[in-house]
């Protein structure tokens, strides 16, 4: 049901890559309560981008869950950006975020919806 895509004008390694994946993984299933075996992680890249008129490393993501709570986006919005600053070494002035609740009828898998 989570779905977490990064897409970002830094080069990142494919073993750099999938390590974030999966701690960001890991956090948004903690914040969302929701079973890890659910959560899907993206990561686009390279992707051109500017952001402020620069094209120093930055990073757009994507947070879409059944049910998400604007408690939960604050949360997201709080504690994601430290992941990818860890991770990835991007500077959390330099992340978007955008954050979507999606209906369960909206949101399919295993040949139905939620």
């Amino acid at each position: 049901m989570p779905l977490l895509k990064v897409s970002t004008n830094k080069a990142v390694e494919i073993t750099s890559q999938t390590m974030f994946l999966k701690t960001a993984s890991k956090k948004v299933a903690e914040i969302l309560q929701k079973p890890e075996k659910f959560v899907m992680t993206i990561f686009d890249q390279p992707t051109p981008m500017t952001f402020g008129g620069s094209d120093e490393d930055a990073a757009f993501l994507e947070i879409k869950s059944i049910g998400l709570t604007e408690d939960q986006a604050g949360i997201l919005a709080r504690e994601i950006p430290g992941v990818v600053q860890k991770e990835l070494g991007i500077d959390p002035s330099r992340i978007y975020i955008q954050f979507s609740d999606a209906p369960g009828k909206f949101w399919g898998w295993n040949k139905g919806t939620f």
